[in-house]
């Protein structure tokens, strides 16, 4: 069994409005979780899977056998969708998309397609029936317990595989959101088909209680962004 963290951000992860979205670098991240004991993680910025390839080629030269999915996180018409295992990032304007275009682009690509945080702000709980998803994230560091107690029970009725995460936006919060894949084999397309077959349980359920010192580091990261001096994501 492998643990993996599905649901992380770095600096090339972008906000609409302030910029900047996280606050910790690719490399940073790989080193938290190999500290943090994790044997692999999902890095999914927003709109660009620049993140998850940088932290795949940090990963080889740091620690062989830890493995990184990159992966992106989207926003289509409907709400915030993921898809992991693609290297490139999709094409158009994704926030015209309803929920069912969106899904069928991103496994056009060959991703693995889950709704994140699905009952939370920015979620496809409405069209969870109806939109095609591979998962379900059943556990969000980030939200409220009855928002992902209403994760789990969709994906118990949906039968749909549950994933966890931490939606970490800093380093430091990297596991809190951890599940368990039953790979045959230590290769990203490995852990995606044992994720599709189910072969998925959430490990770690560890609620992050510091989002006010993050928003504030992260207003911090756009201050010195507007300044020239916060270094750019190619940088690392």
């Amino acid at each position: 069994m492998k643990k993996f963290d599905l649901h992380i951000h770095t600096t090339c992860s972008k906000n609409r409005i302030w910029g900047p979205d996280a606050i910790s670098t690719p490399r940073q991240v790989v080193k938290a979780a190999i500290r943090k004991g994790l044997d692999g993680v999902a890095v999914t910025d927003h709109d660009t899977v620049k993140g998850g390839l940088l932290a795949s080629k940090i990963a080889r030269r740091l620690d062989k056998n830890f493995l990184v999915i990159p992966g992106i996180e989207i926003k289509c018409r409907d709400g915030d969708i993921i898809g992991l295992g693609v290297e490139s990032n999709p094409r158009g304007r994704m926030g015209k998309l309803s929920a069912i275009e969106a899904v069928e682009m991103l496994r056009d690509m060959g991703a693995l397609v889950v709704a994140p945080h699905p009952f939370g702000w920015g979620g496809v709980g409405k069209h969870l029936e109806t939109a095609g998803f591979d998962a379900i994230e059943g556990f969000n560091a980030n939200q409220l317990k009855c928002v992902n107690t209403r994760a789990k029970i969709a994906a118990y009725e949906l039968e749909l595989p549950m994933v966890a995460g931490s939606d970490a936006h800093y380093q430091v919060n990297v596991g809190n959101g951890v599940v368990t894949i039953d790979c045959d084999e230590d290769t990203v397309d490995s852990a995606l088909t044992a994720i599709r077959a189910g072969r998925v349980s959430i490990y770690r359920e560890k609620r992050t209680r510091n989002g006010l010192l993050v928003f504030t580091f992260r207003m911090g990261t756009f201050l010195r962004t507007i300044l020239g001096k916060y270094p750019l994501c190619d940088e690392y």
